[in-house]
């Protein structure tokens, strides 16, 4: 899956410049190095195609939802850092990540609520409700 969540100018939008430069920067050329971006977003996806397709299957082709580029922002500025990020950053990170959980979960829904985008496994039997059986409804069938 080589989906794209989020792109340079997401991060631009997202992130002060200065700190960009200052994160992406290793040479001292005092531009942003795109290059780096993108590989810190490259890795930001691949965490993203591992919890999202746990519940929706692959989304190659389809919209990306606002809330994925946020994440997707997230995470890569925190991969962006090479030493300890600061806590802030390390805090926004955690709770992207937790947001994805909550989506591989079914706790958050990115696509209208529509998740049936996951094949059916052939041969599976799926059951609408939860019948309950009591003693009566036992002894009626013998």
């Amino acid at each position: 899956m080589s989906i794209v969540y989020a792109t340079l100018a997401d991060m631009q939008a997202t992130f002060e410049e200065r700190d960009l430069v200052q994160l992406s920067d290793w040479y001292g050329a005092g531009e942003i190095d795109a290059y780096r971006i993108e590989r810190a977003l490259k890795k930001a996806g691949n965490k993203i195609d591992g919890y999202v397709a746990a519940k929706y299957g692959d989304r190659t082709g389809l919209p990306v939802p606002p809330l994925l580029t946020e994440l997707a922002c997230d995470i890569a500025f925190y991969e962006l850092h090479r030493s300890t990020p600061p806590d802030g950053v390390k805090d926004k990170h955690k709770a992207a990540i937790d947001t994805l959980r909550d989506i591989a979960a079914g706790k958050i829904k990115i696509d209208e609520g529509d998740i049936t985008a996951i094949p059916a496994r052939p041969g599976a039997i799926h059951i609408a409700g939860r019948k309950r059986f009591t003693r009566d409804d036992l002894d009626r069938s013998l």
